[in-house]
Order: C-alpha cells, then sequence, then structure tokens
C-alpha cells in the first residue's frame, strides 16, 4: 500500500509552486500525496488531525508553515503533534524569522523529534549547525526548477539587462534598537560582501556570536544558543539584502537596465515604491505568474541575480529558473555554484568590475551563439545535478532509511 505523504501549500507564490512541483515528483515516485490547506482548521482541529496521522508522512517546505509554528497555549510546535515522519526541506537560513529565544525553543523541539524526522538543506552552514545541536539526519541538497530547458534565443530580445526581485536604495536600515557593537557587525558584513561578493559571512556572524553568548548557561547549552544567537544575527543582517542589492544597481553602471518588482512595501500594503535612481534604470510591476516571468527571462539578453545575505554557499532556485527558461543570468559568486554546473566562473562575479564586464561582453550581438552555448552547457549541467528529480528520491530515500 502507498504511503501517504501530506505536503502543506503555502500562501507564498514560490513556496507553493515548490510544494506542488515536489508533491508531483513524489506521486510519480508511488506515494499518495496529499495537499494540506491549514485555512480549513483553527489550532484545535489542525492539532486533533495531526494526532491522527500515524504512519504517513508530512513534507514541510517553509518556516512560515502552520505546522512549523506553535500551538497557541501549549507552548509546543505543531510538528510535534503528528505522530509520523517529518521532512523539513529548508530553502531559506534554518531559523530564519525567529527571535533568540523562539530559536532556542524551536532547536529543542526538532531534538525532541529528531528520532523520526530528516532535514534537507540548502545552506551547507545550516547542516554543520543542526549536526552541531545533535541531529544526525540532515542532508545538503540543491535548490530546484520545475521549468523544462527551453532554447536560448539568438537575435529579437526585448531588452538588454533585468533584474527581477525586491530592491531598495543603498543606505542602513538598522532595526530597532541595534547597539553599536551589532552595527559594526553589520558595517563589515556589508564592506566584505561589497569588496568581494563570494565573502563568506559566516565567520563574522560566528565569531560574534561566541563574544554574546561567552559566560551565559551551563557548558551543556554553549552549542545550542551558539547556533541559535548566529541564526538570529545573520537574520537581522538578511534584512540589508534589499539596500545591498540597491548599491549594486546603483554603482554597477549597467544601461538600460530593468528591475520587475523594487520596493516590496505593496506586499504589506504599505503606500510607499523607494526606487534606485540613475539614468538608464527603470521599473516594471512584480511579475509572480510561471509563464510571464519565463518570458521576461527568455527575452532578456542577461539577467543579474543577486542572493539573500542569508546565504553564503547555496544558488537559489532563480538562476536555476532563467537558465531553465533559456535565459542568461549571472549571478554573485557561490560556494554551491561549482557543484551545480561546470561553467560557474563564466556565469558568476566577484565584484561590480566583473558584473559589468560579464553584462557586456555577453550583451554584444557579436556573442551570440557563444552565450547560446553556454546556456545550453548550464541548462544540462542543471538536469544532471539538480531538479526535482534528484530532490524527490532524496526525500523517498530518507522516508526509507526511518
Amino acid at each position: 500500500m502507498a504511503r501517504t505523504v501530506y505536503i502543506e501549500e503555502s500562501h507564498t507564490p514560490i513556496y507553493r509552486r515548490i510544494a506542488h512541483a515536489l508533491g508531483a515528483e513524489l506521486q510519480r515516485l508511488g506515494f499518495n500525496v496529499m495537499i494540506i490547506k491549514p485555512d480549513g482548521f483553527n489550532s484545535d482541529s489542525f492539532a486533533d488531525f495531526l494526532k491522527g496521522q500515524n504512519g504517513a508522512v508530512y513534507v514541510s517546505n517553509a518556516s512560515s508553515q502552520v505546522i512549523q509554528s506553535r500551538q497557541p497555549g501549549s507552548g509546543t510546535f505543531f510538528f510535534e503533534h503528528f505522530p509520523g515522519q517529518l521532512i523539513f526541506l529548508h530553502q531559506d537560513a534554518i531559523l530564519g524569522g525567529m527571535s533568540l529565544l523562539d530559536g532556542v525553543a524551536k532547536l529543542h523541539a526538532w531534538l525532541r523529534v529528531a528520532e523520526r524526522s530528516a532535514h534537507l538543506c540548502i545552506e551547507a552552514d545550516n547542516v554543520a549547525d543542526l549536526h552541531a545541536v545533535g541531529i544526525a539526519n540532515v542532508q545538503l541538497v540543491s535548490h530546484a526548477s520545475d521549468t523544462y530547458p527551453v532554447p536560448p534565443e539568438l537575435y529579437g530580445f526585448d531588452f538588454g539587462t533585468s533584474f527581477v526581485g525586491h530592491v531598495v536604495p543603498s543606505g542602513l536600515y538598522p532595526p530597532d534598537g541595534s547597539s553599536p557593537r551589532f552595527l559594526k557587525l553589520v558595517d563589515d558584513v556589508i564592506a566584505a560582501r561589497r569588496a568581494d561578493f563570494a565573502s563568506p559571512l559566516e565567520p563574522l556572524v560566528k565569531a560574534y556570536a561566541d563574544q554574546a553568548i561567552d559566560g551565559i548557561g551551563h557548558a551543556s547549552d554553549q552549542t545550542l544558543l551558539r547556533v541559535a544567537q548566529a541564526q538570529w544575527l545573520r537574520n537581522e543582517i538578511t534584512g540589508q539584502t534589499l539596500p545591498f542589492r540597491g548599491w549594486v544597481f546603483e554603482e554597477c553602471g549597467i544601461a538600460p537596465l530593468e528591475i520587475f518588482g523594487g520596493d516590496p512595501a505593496y506586499l504589506h500594503k504599505v503606500n510607499r515604491s523607494l526606487q534606485v535612481v540613475r539614468h538608464g534604470v527603470s521599473y516594471h510591476p512584480a511579475v509572480y505568474d510561471p509563464a510571464a516571468l519565463q518570458r521576461v527571462f527568455h527575452r532578456r539578453r542577461v539577467n543579474i541575480n543577486i542572493s539573500s545575505l542569508q546565504f553564503d554557499h547555496a544558488v537559489v532556485n532563480r538562476v536555476h529558473d532563467v537558465f531553465m527558461a533559456g535565459g542568461l543570468c549571472l549571478t554573485d559568486a557561490r560556494e554551491g555554484l561549482a557543484a551545480l554546473t561546470s561553467a560557474h566562473a563564466e556565469i558568476s562575479f566577484r565584484t561590480l568590475a566583473e558584473l559589468a564586464d560579464r553584462t557586456s561582453y555577453f550583451s554584444n550581438p557579436a556573442h551570440a551563439h557563444e552565450r547560446a552555448a553556454l546556456i545550453e552547457h548550464v541548462q544540462r549541467d542543471i538536469l544532471a545535478n539538480s531538479g526535482y528529480g534528484l530532490l524527490g528520491q532524496t526525500i523517498a530515500k530518507a522516508i526509507d532509511a526511518f
């Protein structure tokens, strides 16, 4: 009899898309896949539903999903009430968005279900952190794309260079109550990334965390506190991603440049539109429809990716999606890029000068055939080294291993 796998649907478009693509792959592998919509439950009925699913598997692909939240009034997390196997697919930092104390509580909860759970992380440091606190069943996985490879264009592009995503003008937007010491950490982190886009930030964060927890708690708690503190710090630093992107587009000199999305204030129903003001930069509304997004990627000579500051290693799915749509993506250099494609040097940059040079080179019609050959090369590598097929197999093996 086929095992039942529950996958929770998300309100966030990208997580919902991933949940459905992953569900389709698990169904192809022989599982009975059910999509869970928590809006149909209240907190009590959701907990009761979870308690009755012995023998099933629950896959959570976003920390914002209900199963990863606390049950009101209980002090426990909803996933603790699920008696079956749990798969946590971490596509962001493992404790992203959580306060320090909530992060500590979640790590303890994960330890309580460690014997029946597996964690799949796209960030190598997160694998090391979970191992450090005593969670053994952790693996590094790649992002994936549900887009079938499309042949690249040679001529007749709609535009030159584009960026799809959220960005605001440069400048420091410190969290409320930031201490001078923390602001110095943020300054150091941003300076490191401005000098070298491949610069790892985790050593700076961990050094700060070590000092912050020095002498706090029992020796047996130090590792867990260190992980929670570093995760909280990294989350606060991640809040500087949008102005960091603004600095890139203000200083890179690339023109013309289209930005699709920009200020995310509209997502929070805030009437605001902060924009990078520079000659040659134009703005368009955010694009969420997958087909429309693929057309943007396909019909631009160059698409730029600036990764979130939460990642040192991970190659985000934006890179996969652009290439599979037949577009060219130039991305900031990440440690994991070499494992994805042997063309990692050609499609990455470590400085603004390298970004500008590569954009100019691949925008030149004289290099159209070279550009197309590079895209097809990366497409083959992506199909070989990532994808929902491999991710589904990894989950299936994790389930069988319990």
